[in-house]
């Protein structure tokens, strides 16, 4: 074998691609290292085999393939053929490139095939392939999720928006959803401040408990963290109950804007996998449309009414000072409101005591308390003033933007009354207190007008209380100086020019004051 053969034969060898020659009728004269190593064979084993004869081209289409772009290449009819093909064994997948070239004439051999391991450009292409796939689907299911929105979602905000009341929006909200032909029964449950639980409001649902807003339900959860909750299968007798045979899985989407949760949206389904990510996008855009509509209409509600929430919470706590007090003197004390300064507060307590020096020393010692003082004494009560830094109870609500506006004490309770705005978030400010007082109870709650007062109606109000000998002391005292200071006219000048005795008119005089004070601190 010449030099330049055998240099030729090495170089072959180094290739990874499998390589064999073959004469104009088909038989191998060479294969290169790979080639053999592949078929698992000796250089005497392979060459001078014929390869048409050894290729079963019943196998598959491949096989019949191969051979005839073979024979072509020989006869001079294909300038170059290429096939690619599979040859998968059990323990992986593999893809070949045949490629067979004509060789010169003055070559011993007629052609060459090359095969050429394509297995990973494959494996990428089928990747991208698959991922084509799954983005049509991506696309399909967006497509269907814009249909969806333009119908359902379109519906219900048209109707939610045109809506009078917070019930009507409520009612739609459940006639459309049950509409969704593989959902089947579809209600609203509003929240219960007082007994802690959600109750149900519109559709009908044949359950008449409450559900705690603690218990270990999907309502309740989505309530507590205002996010949407699905189960699927088994969940629970009260929804069972409520959605009848048949169903496979509910969603509970809550009904929430800022602060103020107005309610769950509860639906179920036919099956279990109605709930997916699309069907829990379309749910919350309807529930955020139902809770921006009842958001406007009680906005519009508090503005035009002047509604106010009136609160009345109990707190069972000795560590709050007065509580303490009223504990350890078996008293009753009762709220008279509160002046504060830049640093301190002075709350107003009327004791019923017979020993107001044991109050004294008793709310002295308190960490809460900075000062007490003894005001004044009547039958069977005295007046104190305590001094605090921070005004037990009363400084939390008012934290939540709700004024107290009377407190009444026995041994071992607090009685708050607070007012606060109705668009103010109620259970925010119970949960505020019970943070840092647990043994608070919410009593009552109550919605009532209250129309601005005017200036004028305020004054008219006073005016018709006061007699006129009392407001002719008051105008003349105001307009003669006497409240001045140092005084520019005297009670005696004024009792004279009304032809009473001094102490007539300022009998007058303090009770006309007395009049004025009540509807000035007392008209809250």
């Amino acid at each position: 074998m010449r030099a330049n053969q055998t240099l030729a034969r090495s170089t072959l060898d180094t290739l990874p691609m499998n390589i064999a020659v073959l004469d104009e009728e088909g038989t191998i004269l060479f294969t290169n290292r790979a080639w053999r190593e592949f078929a698992g064979l000796e250089d005497e084993e392979i060459e001078g085999v014929n390869y048409f004869e050894t290729t079963d081209v019943e196998a598959d289409e491949y096989a019949q393939a191969a051979v005839d772009g073979i024979k072509a290449v020989i006869a001079g009819e294909e300038e170059l053929f290429t096939l690619e093909y599979p040859c998968h064994t059990p323990e992986e997948q593999q893809w070949f490139l045949m490629r067979v070239a004509p060789l010169p004439q003055q070559e011993a051999g007629s052609v060459v095939i090359a095969h050429i391991d394509i297995t990973q450009r494959k494996l990428a292409e089928l990747a991208a392939d698959r991922r084509s796939e799954q983005l049509d689907a991506q696309r399909q299911d967006l497509e269907h999720l814009l249909s969806r929105i333009d119908g359902l979602v379109h519906a219900v905000l048209d109707d939610v928006m045109s809506a009078d009341s917070r019930e009507e929006v409520e009612r739609t909200i459940c006639d459309r959803v049950e509409t969704v032909e593989s959902y089947q029964v579809a209600w609203i449950a509003g929240f219960d401040i007082r007994r802690e639980t959600l109750e149900p409001t519109a559709g009908s649902p044949d359950a008449t408990a409450g559900i705690s807003i603690e218990a270990d339900d999907p309502v309740a959860t989505a309530a507590r963290t205002r996010e949407i909750q699905t189960v699927t299968g088994e969940f629970g007798d009260t929804h069972a109950g409520i959605a009848g045979m048949g169903a496979g899985s509910m969603a509970a989407v809550p009904l929430a804007s800022g602060e103020s949760l107005y309610g769950v949206l509860t639906v179920y389904a036919d099956s279990i996998d109605v709930f997916d990510p699309r069907e829990r996008a379309i749910l919350g855009v309807i529930g955020q449309a139902a809770s921006k509509a009842i958001d406007a209409i009680e906005t519009s509600r508090v503005l035009t009414a002047d509604n106010v929430t009136e609160l009345e919470l109990q707190v069972a706590d000795e560590e709050v000072f007065f509580v303490g007090v009223a504990t350890e003197l078996d008293c009753r004390m009762e709220y008279g409101g509160s002046v504060a300064d830049e640093d301190e507060t002075v709350m107003f307590f009327n004791v019923t005591t017979d020993d107001p020096s044991a109050v004294c020393a008793l709310a002295a010692d308190h960490p809460q308390v900075t000062a007490v003082t003894h005001v004044s004494s009547g039958d069977e009560t005295s007046l104190f003033e305590f001094t605090v830094t921070d005004p037990p109870v009363v400084s939390l609500l008012a934290d939540r933007g709700a004024e107290t506006t009377d407190i009444v004490v026995e041994p071992g309770r607090a009685t708050f009354t607070a007012t606060l705005s109705a668009e103010t978030a109620t259970r925010a400010v119970v949960e505020h207190v019970r943070d840092h007082h647990p043994n608070t109870e919410l009593l009552s709650v109550q919605e009532r007008d209250e129309p601005p007062t005017t200036r004028e109606a305020f004054l008219t109000s006073v005016e018709e209380d006061l007699t006129n000998r009392q407001l002719a002391a008051l105008r003349k005292g105001y307009l003669g100086g006497f409240f001045e200071w140092p005084r520019e006219v005297s009670g005696d000048e004024l009792a004279a020019s009304m032809d009473i005795t001094p102490s007539t008119f300022h009998q007058h005089l303090r009770a006309g004051e007395r009049k004025l004070l009540t509807a000035v601190f007392e008209s809250r």
